[in-house]
């Protein structure tokens, strides 16, 4: 229907209440958040913030609005900026950025102009995969030449999708599963 050649999982904005959020240009949400913010302009380039203590929302998501921002994902943290690693913040609010904590991933990140990376690791996976720590990710987006990275949902929503197939083993709690319904996707169409 949408004519999507290749999907992965976002941020699942509907399973929480945080952030900023516009999709497609319209703006759907305008909330308080510790999180990362990633944005996506109308020429499709990438670029994270982090709301800053004291920010109103509202007026962030007009100044978005107002810059023809046309997505937001609300998560993170950030991962690389400027194709350097980014520290992690010590208060960061997504219990997966612990320093030694695997999990499965997905992130996104941009090499150049409209050139993009998506990683999706499966974890909790004995004998099979055992998931990334956010620093291998990093890594991972570092060595192939990432300018912007962000960590999207990740856990059981871990999924990516070639042409209508799951093409990853999506888990929850140890159990292989088909995938797991999210409010939203990344993806690449005709």
């Amino acid at each position: 229907e949408l004519g999507a050649v290749f999907a992965v999982n976002a941020d699942n904005y509907g399973a929480h209440e945080y952030g900023v959020i516009l999709r497609n240009g319209a703006l759907y949400r305008t909330a308080t958040t510790a999180r990362h913010l990633l944005i996506v302009d109308a020429n499709g380039d990438l670029r994270v913030r982090s709301e800053r203590e004291g920010e109103n929302p509202q007026e962030l998501g007009a100044q978005l609005v107002e810059e023809g921002a046309l997505q937001t994902f609300e998560f993170g943290p950030e991962l690389a900026r400027d194709g350097a690693l980014v520290e992690f913040p010590v208060d960061f609010t997504v219990i997966s950025t612990r320093d030694t904590r695997r999990e499965p991933r997905t992130a996104i990140g941009q090499l150049g102009p409209l050139h993009y990376i998506i990683v999706v690791a499966d974890g909790r996976q004995e004998g099979y995969s055992i998931g990334m720590t956010l620093q291998e990710l990093q890594r991972v987006f570092l060595f192939y030449g990432a300018q912007t990275a962000f960590n999207l949902d990740g856990g059981g929503s871990s999924t990516m999708v070639f042409q209508g197939e799951v093409v990853n083993n999506p888990t929850t709690n140890g159990r292989t599963i088909t995938e797991r319904e999210v409010s939203d996707i990344v993806y690449i169409g005709l």
